[in-house]
């Protein structure tokens, strides 16, 4: 598989939103960290709506934005309960 432009920009916008807001919850609101996956799962869907519905990426966009989720979840979790004991 060639990387091309166009993969590594798609690349970058799956990895940049969700360390942007989760450091920024982190920082300022992290009694509500939690809200950062509906953000992150919103920004993707806007920001990949032509490929959301193209037949042939729609199972390979399903599953990278299934495991950016449940990164982004687990990061968020870790903080917020990180947070609430300490």
């Amino acid at each position: 598989m060639e990387l091309t432009p166009a993969l590594i920009l798609n690349l970058v916008l799956l990895i940049v939103p969700p360390i942007v807001l989760v450091l920024m919850f982190r920082q300022w609101l992290a009694q509500h960290i939690h809200w950062t996956v509906a953000l992150i799962a919103l920004c993707d869907v806007l920001l990949f709506w032509d490929e959301l519905f193209y037949y042939e990426s729609f199972g390979l966009f399903a599953v990278l934005i299934l495991v950016q989720l449940a990164a982004t979840g687990a990061a968020a979790s870790r903080i917020y309960y990180k947070q609430r004991k300490g």
